[in-house]
């Protein structure tokens, strides 16, 4: 290379610098990218709209004020990737209330809020990064308002599947252990049979 095409350190420093600031730019979009990430919801829709779909009974605050049973698939509302779960419809606007699920994706987290009476400010219960922790909560939030009285898992379709798909899993692991014994018991005869021979 001659000297004419050669470059000089002014020219270095200036590539340096554009080199520093492409880099920094990249992360700064790289940062944008993982904050406009969509947070997962898809387990919290999913199992809301699994158990919306049973006969399974909470205690509500009803129409006229009164505590009332409520069928869950009246109390529970998923629309545009929100869940709303409501414990109290009275008339009077300032009893009424719900439990609203939904992702946060400026701060990449799942928020549960309560929200109560006319013009409701929200009111933050928990937050998680983590969809089974948000499933965890609201399990918890909804065994306490279960009407046992009306609620039997006997007559759960879904209570069925999952009694069914247990002795499925269970006679698998069984026929896998007994597998496993059969293939032990052949491998020591023919150690045996090898002994003799």
């Amino acid at each position: 290379m001659n000297e004419r095409n050669a470059i000089s350190p002014s020219v270095k420093y200036f590539f340096k610098q554009l080199e520093r600031r492409s880099n920094a730019l990249k992360q700064e979009r790289e940062f944008e990218e993982h904050a406009r990430r969509m947070v997962p919801f898809d387990e919290v829709e999913s199992f809301f709209r699994r158990i919306m779909s049973q006969n399974i009974f909470i205690h509500t605050v009803g129409q006229n004020g009164r505590p009332e049973s409520t069928i869950l698939a009246k109390a529970v509302f998923s629309m545009n990737r929100v869940v709303r779960v409501y414990y109290s419809t009275s008339y009077d606007e300032n009893d009424s209330g719900f439990i609203r699920i939904m992702p946060h994706n400026e701060q990449q987290i799942i928020v549960v809020e309560r929200m109560h009476g006319f013009r409701p400010k929200p009111e933050i219960l928990y937050q998680s990064h983590d969809e089974c922790h948000v499933i965890r909560f609201m399990v918890r939030w909804l065994m306490r308002r279960i009407d046992w009285s009306k609620t039997h898992l006997h007559n759960l379709e879904l209570y069925k599947q999952y009694l069914e798909q247990q002795k499925q899993e269970f006679e698998k692991q069984m026929a896998e252990q007994e597998a496993l014994m059969l293939e032990e018991q052949m491998a020591e005869a023919m150690k045996k049979l090898k002994g003799k021979v």
